[in-house]
Parts: C-alpha cells; structure tokens; sequence
C-alpha cells in the first residue's frame, strides 16, 4: 500500500474514533462515571511544578478581562466579609503604636530627666564636700530596694532607679505640682460657680478671694496630695520628673497612714526658712522632716524604663569617686 493510502486509512481510522468517543460520552453519565474516579489519587499523580512550568502566565493574563472581572466583583459584599479589626490585631498595629508612643514620649521626658539627675548628684557631692563630709560613704538608697532593683537590671553604669532623688529633682517636681493644684482649682471653682449660675441663679459666691478661698484651696491640695501618695505612690509633678515616694525601708507600697501623715506633715517642712528640707541635701538618706515623720522616702522611679544620668557625666562621677576613694 503507498504512503498516500496509508495516511487516508489513518484519517479514517481517526474520524471512526472521534464519532465513536463522543456517541459514548453522549450516552454515558458524567456524573455516574466521577463517582468512580478517585480525585484524591488523582491528585496525588499529579505534578504541580510540572503543571505550572507548562502553563504560559503570561499568555493567561493576556487573555483575562480584569474590567469585566471587577464589574462582576461584588466589592461592598467581599468588605462586609472582611474583619477588619481581627486583621488589624493580628498585623500588631495597636501594639506598634503603643510601643512607638511611649517611646516617643519617653524620649522627650528624657531631654528633662536625664540633666536633672546628673546635676542632682554634682549639687549633692560639692555641697557636702564644702562641709567636710563624703558623699560616698552615705547609702544610695533604702536598702531592700537597691538590692532588689540591682538583682532586675542588666549591668548598665550609673543606674538611678532605686537610689535616693535628689534636692533639685524634688524641688521642680514641687513647683509643678504647686501649678497643679492651682489650675486644677480653678478649673473646679468655675465648674462651681457655672453650677450655681445654672441651678440657683439667685447665689453668688463671694468676690473677694478671702478666708474661704484659701481654706478651700489648702482643703484641694491636701486631697490632691493624699490621694496622689495613697493610690499611686506619686503626684503628677513626681510622675513627670521620674520619682516617687516609698517606704523608708524600701517596700513600695505607701500605707494610706503614711501618705496621710507624710500630708499632714508637709507645710511643717517649709517652716522656719525650709530648716526642714535640710536633709534632703545633707541627709544620709536624703530625707525631709515629713519624710521622717511619715517614715517615707522619695527615690527615682521611671516605671518600666531605666533612669540614668548622662553618660559622660556617669564616668566623670565615677573617675572622681575612684580617685577620693
């Protein structure tokens, strides 16, 4: 038989097998057939890699309608499915931004903080050098406290926490809060008279700032005081400067008996030209007449973070009490 012959036959042959395949797949269920294929071993037979190696990306791209795909799109329905606070939490955005604030902040109370404590140590060293008495000899702060806060950190230089605060430390943070308590009292006693514009329009309070006013401020900076001390351990001038007040052995918690005789006992410390805040300049521990009274101590404490002096200023302190001792 020639070539020509041979290649008709197998075009016959062909077209024989073509009407054949698709006169069955006419007469036979597709449904009826899957049932009896296993997907899954099919599946396994199959090469992915090789799959997609054979597929032209490129080509498939080209041929998709992405106008058309995204009129089909039912966009507002695909967003109500999406949660998107679950996608924020599991991105660690809070967290990210907590984070990048209170280090931020942390940052700028620093540029405060840092010169405060460095000059509190040079103003305590000269002044008591100037009376014939050595610094280094005097315990940096109450005892348990300083082992306890040396035990937490790593070895760093010139670690604050835990140690006495010193006078100009304490000085500014008393300032601030004497501007506190001002403000905060006048913002009060205008809510006060706004009220009683407002429900007794027939009473005024008195104009003149006599007795009355000076009683109730004394009455608003004690409360302010106390309840600062009690809850917190810190009023806010101290929370800003990065000290707060402690037992005198110690032990963190301020009992609410001691913050209120610490309160109580305050003003007395101012009296007599400030002879009472003598010691915390002179005092081995630092310490004011209503902190013994109170049976209290103020020591730096800037929470979660360490306070330290400038480095610079920590080695020159250091070279210097190498060389005395």
């Amino acid at each position: 038989m020639s070539q020509p012959e041979e290649s008709e036959d197998k075009g016959l042959i062909s077209r024989a097998a073509t009407a054949a395949s698709d006169r069955v797949l006419d007469l036979v269920d597709p449904n009826l057939f899957l049932d009896y294929i296993d997907i899954n071993a099919l599946l396994d037979r199959v090469d992915v890699n090789d799959l997609l190696d054979r597929v032209d990306v490129d080509r498939l791209l080209e041929r998709v309608d992405v106008d058309a795909l995204m009129a089909r799109a039912d966009i507002d329905a695909l967003m109500d499915r999406v949660d998107i606070t679950k996608i924020v939490e599991r991105a660690g955005i809070p967290e990210i931004v907590a984070e990048s604030t209170t280090h931020l902040g942390g940052s700028a109370l620093d540029l405060l903080r840092r010169p405060l404590v460095g000059l509190d140590e040079i103003f305590f060293r000269v002044l008591n050098r100037l009376v014939g008495r050595n610094p280094h000899e005097f315990p940096t702060g109450p005892g348990d406290l300083v082992e306890w806060v040396d035990e937490q950190k790593d070895e760093t230089e010139a670690i604050k926490t835990g140690r006495y605060a010193g006078p100009l430390t304490r000085l500014l943070a008393v300032i601030m809060d004497s501007f506190v308590v001002t403000a905060s009292f006048a913002l009060i006693m205008a809510g006060v008279v706004f009220l009683i514009d407002l429900f007794v329009p027939d009473y005024s309070l008195p104009v003149s700032r006599g007795l009355w006013y000076g009683l109730t401020l004394a009455i608003w900076a004690f409360i302010y005081m106390w309840f600062s001390l009690a809850l917190f351990g810190k009023t806010l001038g101290k929370a800003v400067l990065g000290v707060r007040v402690v037992g005198s052995d110690g032990t963190l918690t301020l009992h609410g008996r001691q913050a209120l005789v610490r309160t109580i006992t305050y003003p007395l410390s101012f009296t007599i030209l400030g002879l009472g805040l003598v010691g915390t300049v002179f005092g081995r521990e630092r310490r004011a007449w209503h902190d013994h009274f109170a049976r209290s101590a103020v020591v730096y404490d800037w929470g979660s973070r360490t306070a330290a002096m400038p480095t610079p200023l920590a080695r020159f302190l250091e070279r210097r009490a190498e060389e005395e001792g």
